[in-house]
């Protein structure tokens, strides 16, 4: 005996091709929105050097200051300490970053390593009256 497809059953196919449709564009979205990222890094409060993180950057780079230094390693668009003089190691334990508003932190050092997204985004958040 065969079942007929109602309206509901017509329904709830539409919404699943529409719910998936919109994860698609939403993930090409973020996929673009990945080259937009860059690592500012800032040693005794000043700006040293900032890097575009994309998947094609590999780089190793050391930042020394009378305190101490910092070994920082960016590769697949994701930026890390790989080694430090501090003596607590935190920083290294803060694992990799490659988020918009994420940082990292070495304070012994002086060091300051955070992310910022790029792109110019014109979309009004809200408005107030």
């Amino acid at each position: 005996m065969k079942k007929k497809i109602n309206k509901y059953d017509l329904a709830l196919i539409g919404a699943i091709i529409i719910i998936n449709v919109l994860i698609i564009l939403w993930g090409s979205r973020r996929a673009v929105d990945l080259n937009n990222k860059i690592a500012y890094i800032y040693s005794q409060n000043n700006l040293v050097r900032e890097y575009v993180l994309t998947d094609d950057v590999r780089e190793e780079y050391k930042v020394e200051t009378a305190s101490g230094y910092n070994t920082l390693h960016i590769e697949d668009g994701q930026i890390w300490i790989h080694e430090a003089s501090c003596p607590d190691q935190v920083c290294i334990y803060q694992g990799k970053i490659s988020r918009d508003g994420e940082i990292i932190v070495c304070l012994p050092n002086q060091l300051l390593i955070k992310i910022v997204d790029n792109t110019e985004d014109d979309d009004v958040d809200f408005i107030a009256n």
